[in-house]
This record gives C-alpha cells, sequence and structure tokens, in this order.
C-alpha cells in the first residue's frame, strides 16, 4: 500500500498515464480517417460563422484557435472550443466561436481515473482523491499536446476547402491547437511570401508556402522550414545543408543531381515527386535529432519517382514508401 502522495505518483500514477496516453495514441492512429473528416466538418461549419460575422463587422482573422476545455472534462463535458482572434489575440475577445464534441479524445478516460482513483493500491486517510484528481490537469495537457501532433498531419486539407478561402485573413494567420488562454502549438499557417533563397535575416521560415518555384544551383543551409509546403517546385543541382524539414509537405516537385546533408526530415511527406542523380547524406528521419519533445509520423514518400539515388550515412529507419518507382544505374 503506498502511504505518501510522492510515492503514489511515481509508483502508480505516472505508469497508469503512460498506459492512457498509449491506449490514446492507439485508437487515434487506427481511427484517424474518421476523425479527420469529423474535425475538419466542424472546422469548416466554424469558418462558414466566422465569416458570417465577418460580413457584418468587417474583422480580419490572425489566429483560429483550437482548445481543448480542461475545466468542462471535471464536470463530464468533452469539448474542443474554436476561437477567432484578430491580430491581438489574447489580449482581446474572440469575434466568433464555436465547439465541437471531443468524445474521440475521451473513449479511454473513464477506465484511466477509475484505475487512478481505485483506493486498493494506496491508504487513503494519507492520501486523498481531490489530491490524485490534481494531476488530472497535467494529464489533460498531455492529451491535448498529443491530439495536435496527430492534427498537423491533416490539418492542411481545411485550406483548400471554400469556407477557409472565404475568411478574410490578416497578413499573417495562424491555425494554432491546444489549451484554452495557455499553450497553443502551431499547425498550419497563410503568410506573406519569403524569398527562400535570401531570406531577411532572423526571418521565421516555418509554416510557409513555396508554389511553381526554379531554382538552379542554390545553396540552402541551415533553415527551420518546419512545417513549410512545396508544390510544383523544381530543385536543380542545388544543395540542402542541416535543413529542418520535419513535418514539410512536397507536392509535384522535382529534384535534379542534388544534394541532401544533414536534413532532418521526420515528419516529412513527398507525394507525386521526382529525385534523379540525387544524392542523401548524413541526414535522419529520427525524432531525436529534431530537438522537440512530440510524436512525428514516419518520412512518406507516396508515388514518387526515385532513379539513381544514393544515400550516405543516413538514419532512414523511419522511412515508408507507397507506390513508389525506384531504378538505380
Amino acid at each position: 500500500m503506498i502511504e505518501t502522495f510522492s510515492d503514489y505518483e511515481s509508483a502508480r500514477y505516472k505508469q497508469l498515464e503512460i498506459e492512457f496516453l498509449e491506449a490514446v495514441k492507439k485508437s487515434l492512429s487506427g481511427d484517424l480517417p474518421t476523425i479527420k473528416n469529423f474535425f475538419l466538418t466542424e472546422c469548416r461549419k466554424a469558418l462558414s460563422e466566422a465569416c458570417n460575422v465577418q460580413r457584418d463587422e468587417k474583422i480580419p482573422c490572425a489566429f483560429m484557435s483550437v482548445s481543448l476545455l480542461n475545466s468542462f472534462v471535471a464536470v463530464g463535458k468533452n469539448i474542443l472550443q474554436i476561437d477567432f482572434y484578430d491580430a491581438k489575440w489574447v489580449f482581446g475577445e474572440p469575434f466568433a466561436r464555436s465547439r465541437m464534441s471531443a468524445d474521440f479524445l475521451f473513449e479511454h478516460w473513464q477506465k484511466f481515473t477509475e484505475s487512478a482513483l481505485d483506493d486498493k493500491f494506496f491508504v487513503r486517510n494519507k492520501i486523498t482523491q481531490v489530491e490524485i484528481k490534481s494531476l488530472f490537469w497535467m494529464t489533460l495537457d498531455k492529451l491535448a499536446f498529443l491530439f495536435t501532433c496527430y492534427a498537423k498531419y491533416f490539418i492542411a486539407e481545411l485550406k483548400t476547402s471554400p469556407e477557409f478561402a472565404a475568411l478574410d485573413k490578416a497578413e499573417k494567420f495562424y491555425v494554432t491547437c491546444g489549451t484554452y488562454l495557455d499553450w497553443q502549438n502551431r499547425l498550419c499557417a497563410v503568410l506573406p511570401e519569403v524569398d527562400l533563397v535570401n531570406p531577411d535575416a532572423n526571418e521565421d521560415m516555418t509554416f510557409r508556402d513555396f508554389s511553381g518555384k526554379i531554382f538552379r544551383q542554390e545553396n540552402f543551409a541551415d533553415l527551420d522550414l518546419r512545417g513549410s509546403q512545396f508544390e510544383d517546385c523544381i530543385f536543380r543541382a542545388c544543395t540542402f545543408t542541416n535543413l529542418k524539414l520535419a513535418d514539410a509537405h512536397f507536392s509535384h516537385c522535382r529534384f535534379f543531381s542534388s544534394c541532401f546533408d544533414g536534413v532532418k526530415f521526420a515528419g516529412a511527406e513527398f507525394v507525386e515527386c521526382k529525385f534523379k542523380d540525387c544524392e542523401f547524406k548524413n541526414s535522419s528521419t529520427a525524432t531525436k535529432d529534431v530537438d522537440a519533445d512530440e510524436y512525428f509520423a514516419p518520412l512518406r514518400l507516396t508515388r514518387c519517382k526515385l532513379f539513381n539515388v544514393k544515400c550516405d550515412g543516413c538514419d532512414f529507419a523511419q522511412l515508408k514508401k507507397t507506390d513508389c518507382e525506384e531504378v538505380n544505374s
């Protein structure tokens, strides 16, 4: 029998929490298409309502913030709230607000909380249920964080919807997810165009969009391009050195005689891209190399063509290829 709260937390609660989050992770992975469709449908409804407000109030939107309402869980309501803010964000009130069910995140919550409060494992007159319930708030934060790690891989689909296009956006617009009036992780953005070859000093290059660009004999070095989107771009005889491409997405891009050296690919995706006479050196798909404590999908290559591609000193253990064509001379 556990007699102190600190011993209970380390000897029992932490393991129960790990088991709970692993069960949620398994549920999210197994039912992701259904969850994605539900979430995006609800987001589109929220966007439509925000557009209706904008017709009357003419407020450009700078932030679309999705939050898990932890306080609601305590009264048995599992809610994700969507707030639309102007550029002031937390310094002002949202100009539009919607809510959706978050039940898909709480399939294992009751079992977890009942196990955590089971007094067969601790001395009741030395450890109270109130003390144990105080730990639930940290677990809810971890649950919200886990969801952001999955949502970042499908939220960009929202950008193709007519409701998203209709929203009047500020010069810099972000979709974020986290907890209400607390931490928020960026999921995607609509930002001004930047020069990939000669970016301004200290320019934030994450979550940028590049479309239809042609680059020849350029050296891209030491850039953080996490979450950026590349579409129909051509790279000829280019070098990519020490780049962070975590969660970056490349669609219909072509790479010729180019070299990737020391590139971090965790969570990146290439769809219908072509690589010819390219080399990968000292690059990795390992999460530990990204310097971020979160879940990353494997590097994904879908319907890509790889001709005479060489790898040297790379850790591509987390790599998933689907319907790719490979030819080595």
